[in-house]
């Protein structure tokens, strides 16, 4: 071989070992963790999360997904994702009223009147002023928001039509003022429990009944250990993906926005599933053995929780006029 052969072969061998090192270096992986069952209505949001930003990255960026609370449960994930140690958690909305005080409004009960109604909410001010928030007040970026559907409540026997029917009973509650409040309010006691072990707790008799949606409930598989679903559609659950906002800040501004799209564009086919997963969860929970019955007079449980929504703005610095940011919008 000639010296100028050589010569060229060895800019050749260097240039491809800085390509190489190059594509490492711009490579990058986020753990995103969550607390739902593998397959699930989370989980495929979080696998279609995984899928567009590889899609939209062209493989420079990876996301490895945990589920079923591998990396922690719900509240523990985003502690640990505001401290830094997990990149991205997908996480109930109203778990972060710690980090933003206004964030209870999310699930303040009979507000939201239906799924178009609650999707041009959070894509309208009201979810970009708690996108806002949350940043000026911890450490976390939220990515987007994805929802769920309603919730309804389900129990271990019959369930009951009326508030006369639901007081005393054992009702399982996320350690979270709405929810133990709202089952003050209905005359039931409270029972603070993780949402990874409702079902154990509904086995073991520490919980009579517990809300839910209908999808989640056929994912967690609450139909074995549950016999009727009240219908009172009583919330719109919610959650969203929170990113360490130190780690999605050290990203370039393209990279940030191709994080942004990827979960906007997952939220947009979430929320399309979800509608209708809904539809057909009812029909699914009932094949499955759980009878399905509405309140004998709704308009007691809406009174029941008119006194709510200004406790949560009570409670809750700045809560009402998010509350009304959604209850002004039609």
């Amino acid at each position: 071989m000639s010296i100028r052969s050589s010569i060229f072969a060895a800019a050749t061998a260097m240039v491809a070992s800085v390509a190489v090192f190059g594509s490492a270096a711009i490579a990058e992986t986020f753990r995103l963790a969550h607390h739902h069952a593998v397959g699930g209505q989370v989980d495929t949001a979080a696998n279609k999360f995984a899928e567009l930003v590889k899609e939209y990255s062209s493989g420079d960026i990876t996301i490895q997904v945990f589920p079923a609370a591998q990396l922690g449960q719900e509240r523990e994930a985003l502690d640990l994702v505001n401290q830094g140690a997990i990149d991205i958690s997908i996480t109930s909305t109203p778990i972060l009223d710690k980090l933003f005080p206004p964030m209870a409004s999310t699930s303040a009960p009979l507000i939201f009147k239906g799924w178009e109604h609650a999707r041009k909410v959070y894509k309208g001010e009201y979810g970009q002023a708690l996108v806002a928030g949350v940043r000026d007040n911890s450490d976390v970026e939220i990515l987007t928001f994805i929802h769920l559907g309603f919730r309804d409540l389900m129990f271990k026997g019959d369930a009951p039509r009326t508030l006369a029917g639901i007081a005393g009973k054992r009702m399982r509650s996320p350690e979270n003022f709405v929810w133990i409040r709202m089952f003050e309010l209905m005359g039931a006691k409270p029972t603070p429990v993780t949402w990874g072990e409702v079902y154990t707790a509904m086995q073991t008799g520490v919980a009579e009944g517990f809300d839910t949606s209908a999808q989640a409930a056929l994912d967690m598989k609450f139909n074995e250990v549950s016999n009727s679903l009240l219908k009172t559609q009583h919330m719109f659950g919610s959650m969203l993906f929170a990113m360490n906002e130190n780690k999605f800040a050290a990203l370039s501004p393209e990279k940030q926005e191709l994080l942004k799209k990827a979960a906007a564009d997952t939220g947009d086919y979430v929320d399309a599933e979800n509608q209708k997963l809904e539809a057909e969860a009812y029909s699914r929970l009932e094949a499955a053995g759980i009878r399905i019955v509405e309140p004998t007079n709704p308009q007691e449980w809406r009174d029941a929780m008119g006194p709510l929504q200004a406790e949560i703005a009570e409670k809750n610095p700045g809560a009402d006029k998010f509350i009304e940011m959604v209850t002004s919008v039609e």
